[in-house]
C-alpha cells in the first residue's frame, strides 16, 4: 500500500535516516485513512440527505390528481360538451329528462336572476348541478366541486350541501386534499363521478335514442366528442386508462370527432 521512500544521504546515521523514512511512511498512511475516512462521511452524509427526500417521495405517492395536460384538456373540453348536453336535456321535448331520471329542481326565487340547481339525493350520493359547476358527495369519501371551467375537481369534508346554495360565492369551502388518507377519499371520489356520468349518458341514449343525443353534440358550438361515445370516454377517464398505455393520444382520438367537424 504505501513504499520506502528513497532518502537521499545527507549526513547521520543509518538508523536515524531508516527511522525518518518508517516516520514518513506513517504519515503517509495517516494522510490516506484521513482521505478514506473524509470521503466515507461524505458519503454518509448525502444518503442521509437523500433519505428525507426518498421519505417525502414515498409519502407524496397516490396524492395529487396526476392527469397529463393532455387528459385535462380533453376532460375540459368533454365537460363543456356534457354541460350544454345536460342544458338540452332540461328542455327535452317530452319531459326534462334531469327530472325524469330523479333530480329534483330549486329555484332562486330571491334574485331576479333566477338561478336554478338540480340536485339529486340518493342514500350515501348526492348531486347539485348549476350553471357554474357541479357538486358530488358520497357518505364517508366527503364532496368534491367541480368549475365549469377546468378539470381539476375541489374536495371538502362534505357529503351534502345546502339547498340554499345557488351562487359560487355561497359554497362551503373546497380546497386541495391533505395527506394520504384525504387524497385516497378524493381520488375514489373522483373516479365514482366520472363513471356516474358515464352511467347518465347511457341512460340517455338507451332511453332517448341515439339520434336525440347526436343532435345535441351537433348543436354545441365545440362539438368535441362523438355522441355514441361520451358514456365510453367518461368511463375511460374513470378508470385512469392512460397509465396503462404508452401512448393514450391514440386512445383519446377513438372518442373525438373528426378534425373537421369540431
Amino acid at each position: 500500500m504505501g513504499r520506502w521512500r528513497k532518502v537521499r544521504h545527507s549526513g547521520g546515521s543509518h538508523g536515524q535516516h531508516l527511522a525518518l523514512d518508517r516516520l514518513g511512511f506513517r504519515r503517509d498512511i495517516s494522510s490516506v485513512c484521513r482521505t478514506i475516512k473524509t470521503a466515507e462521511d461524505q458519503s454518509l452524509n448525502a444518503k442521509s440527505a437523500m433519505q428525507p427526500a426518498a421519505s417525502a417521495s414515498a409519502r407524496r405517492k397516490g396524492q395529487g390528481w396526476c392527469m397529463p395536460p393532455a387528459i385535462r384538456r380533453f376532460g375540459e373540453k368533454l365537460l363543456a360538451q356534457q354541460l350544454w348536453c345536460w342544458g338540452r336535456d332540461i328542455e327535452a321535448a317530452e319531459k326534462n329528462l334531469l327530472l325524469r331520471f330523479g333530480f329534483e329542481r330549486y329555484r332562486d326565487n330571491e334574485t331576479e336572476f333566477r338561478s336554478t340547481c338540480y340536485r339529486l339525493d340518493q342514500e350515501r350520493l348526492h348531486v347539485s348541478m348549476w350553471g357554474f359547476g357541479i357538486f358530488y358527495g358520497c357518505r364517508e369519501l366527503g364532496g368534491l366541486f367541480l368549475d365549469r371551467f377546468g378539470f381539476c375537481p375541489d374536495w371538502a369534508p362534505i357529503e351534502s350541501i345546502s339547498m340554499e346554495i345557488h351562487w359560487p360565492d355561497e359554497l362551503p369551502i373546497f380546497g386541495r386534499p391533505y395527506g394520504p388518507y384525504q387524497w385516497q377519499n378524493a381520488r375514489k371520489l373522483w373516479a365514482s363521478m366520472l363513471l356516474w356520468i358515464s352511467d347518465y349518458e347511457k341512460w340517455v341514449w338507451e332511453i332517448q335514442g341515439g339520434e336525440y343525443r347526436q343532435a345535441c353534440v351537433a348543436s354545441w358550438l365545440r362539438p368535441f366528442v362523438r355522441a355514441d361515445r361520451m358514456s365510453q370516454a367518461w368511463r375511460y377517464l374513470s378508470r385512469r386508462g392512460w397509465e396503462s398505455q404508452d401512448c393514450f393520444q391514440d386512445q383519446l382520438k377513438r372518442y373525438k370527432l373528426p378534425t373537421g367537424k369540431q
